[in-house]
């Protein structure tokens, strides 16, 4: 079994991943004033990175349950179909960002 997940940092990076209005306080922010800054890749790695659930996903652990870890699968494969190479505002215009912040909102009542 992996490192146990810690459900409040997956809550949170889901929470991002679920509003277009948090991605452009967070991926839009030159950090001025100390404001929070956070990017596409940044919000990914966090997700699925940081918190050891994707490795515990591509090793077939359940992590919370079948279906859970399913959407969280498919929200990974969303995301990496999303073109990284453009300037924030194009991310988070993309019309493939639609499905990526239902599938994240729909997943947030799950964790």
């Amino acid at each position: 079994m992996g490192i146990p997940i810690d459900r409040a940092r997956v809550r949170d990076s889901l929470a991002e991943w679920a509003s277009e209005d948090e991605q452009r306080r967070l991926w839009l922010s030159d950090g001025a004033n100390g404001a929070e800054v956070s990017s596409f890749s940044e919000a990914w790695e966090g997700l699925f990175t940081d918190t050891g659930l994707g490795s515990d996903l591509d090793r077939g652990r359940v992590v919370f349950n079948a279906s859970t870890d399913a959407m969280l699968q498919k929200l990974d494969t969303l995301i990496s179909r999303i073109d990284a190479e453009r300037t924030p505002d194009q991310i988070i215009a993309d019309i493939k960002m639609r499905e990526v912040r239902l599938l994240a909102a729909s997943l947030l009542p799950l964790i």
